[in-house]
């Protein structure tokens, strides 16, 4: 059985799980949409819709550690300013 990691392990798994395994996958019209990954296995849930995509993640992966990503941009959320036009998975 799988032990808890610290927050800081858990979002350098599931970012590399996210840039290594699952980006190389994504077409351009993925671009926005909402990915959760359970960072034990890898699998993961995607869709436009942020609150579907957990959804279907929380009823696949259940008791598991998720982190989450919007494809093409550096933030799941954004607070205040930020430059959309600019590309961050490149």
């Amino acid at each position: 059985m799988a032990t808890a990691k610290a927050p800081c392990d858990i979002s350098v798994i599931g970012r590399v799980i996210y840039q290594e395994q699952i980006l190389p996958t994504l077409s351009p019209s993925d671009k926005g949409k909402v990915i959760y990954i359970d960072v034990h296995t890898g699998g993961y849930e995607i869709d436009a819709d942020e609150c579907a995509a957990m959804v279907r993640f929380m009823e696949r992966f259940p008791n598991t550690v998720g982190w989450s990503e919007r494809v093409g941009y550096p933030y799941v959320h954004k607070f205040g300013y930020f430059d959309a036009s600019r590309d961050n998975d490149g």
